[in-house]
């Protein structure tokens, strides 16, 4: 016997008692029976009152057993009730703070969920446009503040559609004090932005007028079933493949260099504030490039191409072109694709 069913018994046993006590009280306050006139045989009236007595003690004891079956489902039931109210609490507070760790940190309400899940989206596309984050530079030189903090109060207040003349006072006063920053936002778009905005130095391709770019972000492919482009193409306008070089846009560490089936020959380096850029579809890597190898931005590290889409060495499918990608990591350790579109439009108009 459990724990849980011994106490169940004991109560059982308590409520039992409590009832029969109190029956065999109001019995005496009643006072004993008036004895009759009328002779009687004193055995036979022995045997018939110990045969009434002991009827007496078992219709008590029946009655006794029926009451505590009754007081145990009585609280059976109101305990399974309870139960089933705690269930259904237990449930609802799932459904609003959600199963995931990221739930739990991003959400507080249905509608909050939404609004961050927007918001991310909006961290992820990037669409600041370059002479944007020239202004946010120089306001960030200007007011002496982190360059990363900067563009986190733009990302913020441009998500909230603030006018530029408002998002340049809360970059003044370093305002938090709003909705979004309440579940971190100016914090958490610090640490995407400082994964690669002080690392990017170079601009992939030196030569002019030799290349054209748009921002295909998000743009639809169908190789290898439908998906979305995380990227940003640089077309050769000569369609030459292995005339245009191709440079590092950041110091760092080759992590990934070799064939791969959609990105063709591919270098994946890995920068200083931990973002990863993603160089595709290049013709031929810089001679000896190897994993493991740490290169200096602007250094030389392929040629532009058209391979991909196939088993190694397979070209031609497309247009000659770079695919320039850059991953970043969450505080889970998830790594997302950032649109490099403004970045590119930025270091171009640097080089």
């Amino acid at each position: 016997m459990n724990k849980f069913e011994r106490v169940i018994g004991q109560m059982t046993y308590d409520m039992g008692r409590k009832r029969q006590v109190s029956k065999n009280r109001r019995e005496r306050s009643y006072g004993t029976p008036v004895r009759s006139a009328t002779k009687v045989n004193r055995p036979s009236m022995m045997r018939s009152a110990s045969k009434s007595t002991t009827n007496t003690r078992q219709s008590r004891t029946q009655f006794a057993v029926i009451e505590g079956t009754e007081s145990l489902k009585k609280f059976i039931g109101i305990l399974l009730i309870a139960v089933g109210i705690l269930l259904i609490l237990t449930k609802c507070a799932g459904s609003f703070g959600g199963g995931s760790k990221k739930a739990e940190v991003d959400s507080k309400t249905p509608a909050t969920i939404q609004v961050t899940s927007a918001y991310t989206e909006h961290i992820q596309d990037f669409e600041i446009g370059g002479d944007t984050l020239k202004r946010l530079m120089e306001l960030s030189i200007q007011y002496k503040k982190d360059y990363a903090h900067t563009l986190a109060v733009w990302a913020v207040e441009s998500y909230k559609e603030t006018p530029l003349a408002e998002i340049e006072q809360s970059i003044k006063e370093k305002d938090t004090t709003n909705f979004l920053d309440e579940f971190g936002m100016y914090d958490n778009a610090t640490d995407v932005y400082k994964q690669f905005i002080y690392d990017i130095k170079s601009f992939p391709i030196r030569e002019k007028n030799v290349y054209t770019y748009e921002n295909g972000w998000k743009d639809s492919r169908t190789y290898n079933g439908n998906r979305l482009h995380y990227g940003i193409d640089i077309m050769s306008k000569a369609n030459e493949s292995g005339q245009i070089k191709i440079r590092s846009m950041t110091d760092g560490t080759v992590e990934n260099i070799g064939w791969n089936q959609t990105g063709g020959y591919r270098v994946g380096i890995r920068s200083e504030s931990g973002a990863y850029f993603y160089y595709a579809h290049l013709h031929s890597y810089a001679k000896n490039l190897k994993q493991g190898d740490r290169v200096q931005a602007g250094e030389v590290i392929g040629l532009m191409g058209d391979s991909g889409y196939g088993e190694e060495g397979t070209t031609g499918q497309f247009p000659v072109h770079l695919h320039i990608g850059i991953a970043v990591k969450t505080p889970d350790n998830v790594e997302f694709w950032i649109n490099p579109y403004s970045i590119l439009q930025y270091l171009e108009q640097k080089s």
